[in-house]
């Protein structure tokens, strides 16, 4: 696998965490597709290389920025099932489960890979599929990344038919390099490619996955599938150092990254540049832990608790948040990060001015850990971020969208498209985004920027409550970075370095060249990625 964590150019750029689906990315824009064409073949090859991270059984956002300066927030998140029983599961469950059929939701993939097509595209959906179909009928090398995967969870992945048969050969579960063959998802693929997304929506893939539901106490009906739907909505900014972060908010976190990014630039403004790696790491991640803590508060779908984003968002708040972060408070305790692999983070860029990120995700590694042996489809959990608490925003209702993790950025400076960031992360993608923007800053290199040591505080996942109050640093953060977020009241666990377990990030930016701009592209070393460029 030939990665390339870097790369220059000058008409395109792509980054993304698996260097086949880069490859395929970058094939498409050689040939005169654009970056959502391109960024929709990345996207499907993933689903085949990296099932730990994602699939078609899973969920999708994405930001779409193009050269006249319009930004889209595509959601296709899906919904709870119409008839779950939540009196129910709360009487079985004290919280929600994160494996099995409960935690499974409408999989909204296919539709927001059809909805970028049709948009945005210059060339069929099938087009972007052909490539991925293929890989997973003729198979793939198992990536370092995902045979990483695979060992943790191997004892829980022997327990699902579906998975064992794919993952599995002669009793052990595939190690790196060996060939990884789905010849069931190749047909699904195909399928997806020739009758678009009402294959999934209505047709016999979704149906294939609902038997599978049903059969294991799912409420799910081929209805809440076909009445899936895509949001397009107006992306949010913030502004840091005089650069522009965008996002989306509904049931996005998102939100909170900008929430964030804009108390780190009310202490910038008053004490200087902020650093996360020394003196200032502890104000940083009290910002997070404020902005974690407002998310778990108003984060849901809007239909049922709209968030009061003007508020979250004013100076007056965000101030508050600052003040709070610098003047010593106590913070807030939050629980101890489970390091695993849920989501990539596609970006893309290409000649006419068209900015992508595009974020797909099973949620927790390998999803519901259910894998449909029909289509070879793993599912996601995104069900487990719902809550039993009636107190709750994020209370479990039928056709109800869970708070989601998946949050796609954009950069703007003076009004114009610069930029594209993604990162896996979980629940900690807003503190990945914030590090990797407070590193560019302050002068940082694209590549130095993903590849500089990194902590996280919180769960990346639902369902992690022990440790509370824990970081988990990679061992080469400074001395005075881990005394500094010990000062602010947190405890700090040491993690090797460029370990997943902090997540990893994908750029794209223009930078000033020595005539016109130059388009760098950058990939996470703690990831199996490329960068390519053009």
């Amino acid at each position: 696998m030939n990665r390339r964590l870097v790369a220059n150019g000058s008409r395109w750029a792509v980054a993304a965490p698996h260097a086949a689906a880069s490859d395929a990315a970058a094939e498409v824009l050689r040939t005169g597709g654009n970056a959502i064409d391109a960024a929709l073949a990345a996207a499907a090859m993933l689903t085949v290389v990296y099932p730990n991270q994602c699939s078609i059984g899973g969920d999708l956002l994405a930001l779409v920025g193009t050269a006249g300066g319009d930004v889209r927030f595509v959601n296709s998140s899906g919904r709870a099932p119409r008839a779950v029983d939540v009196r129910s599961v709360a009487a079985d469950h004290d919280v929600m489960p994160v494996q099995g059929a409960l935690p499974v939701t409408v999989p909204g993939v296919v539709a927001g890979w059809a909805a970028l097509a049709s948009h945005w595209g210059t060339r069929p959906l099938a087009s972007a599929i052909a490539p991925a179909a293929a890989a997973a009928r003729e198979g793939v090398a198992v990536a370092p990344g995902l045979a990483r995967d695979l060992q943790r969870e191997q004892h829980i992945l022997a327990r699902d038919p579906g998975a064992s048969a794919v993952f599995f050969t002669d009793g052990a579960v595939l190690s790196a390099g060996q060939t990884l063959h789905q010849p069931e998802l190749a047909r699904t693929l195909a399928l997806i490619a020739d009758h678009g997304p009402a294959a999934m929506y209505g047709g016999e893939v979704g149906a294939s996955l609902v038997e599978l539901l049903a059969g294991q106490g799912s409420a799910m009906t081929v209805a809440d599938f076909a009445e899936h739907t895509v949001e397009l909505a107006q992306a949010h900014g913030a502004m840091y150092d005089g650069v522009e972060y965008l996002s989306g908010a509904g049931n996005s976190q998102g939100l909170y990254f900008l929430q964030a990014l804009k108390a780190l630039e009310v202490v910038r403004a008053d004490r200087g540049p902020v650093d996360p790696l020394s003196h200032d790491a502890g104000v940083v991640a009290s910002v997070l832990g404020q902005a974690a803590a407002d998310r778990d508060r108003y984060c849901a779908d809007p239909a049922w608790s709209p968030s009061p984003i003007d508020e979250l968002l004013s100076e007056a708040y965000v101030r508050r948040i600052a003040e709070r972060a610098t003047s010593g408070a106590p913070s807030l305790p939050l629980g101890q990060v489970k390091a695993s692999g849920d989501t990539v983070a596609i970006v893309a860029t290409d000649a006419d001015g068209t900015w992508v990120s595009l974020i797909q995700s099973v949620f927790h590694c390998f999803g519901a850990a259910l894998l449909d042996p029909a289509t070879g489809i793993v599912l996601h959990n995104r069900g487990a971020a719902f809550a039993l608490d009636p107190t709750s925003p994020n209370l479990l209702a039928g056709g109800k969208r869970p708070l989601h993790t998946l949050m796609p950025v954009l950069v703007r400076e003076a009004g114009e498209l610069v930029g594209a960031h993604g990162a896996m992360g979980g629940r900690a993608q807003p503190q990945v985004h914030t590090h990797i923007a407070l590193h560019l800053a302050a002068g940082a290199s694209l590549a130095a920027a993903t590849a500089a040591p990194r902590w996280v505080l919180g769960p990346m996942e639902a369902g992690v409550t022990a440790g509370a109050g824990t970081v988990n640093a990679e061992r080469d953060v400074p001395p005075s970075g881990v005394r500094a977020i010990e000062r602010a009241g947190f405890i700090v666990e040491e993690i090797d370095s460029h370990d997943d377990g902090v997540g990893h990030g994908q750029l794209v930016r223009k930078v000033p060249g020595t005539g016109r701009p130059e388009l760098v592209a950058a990939t996470d070393p703690r990831a199996d990625g490329a960068a390519v460029a053009g």
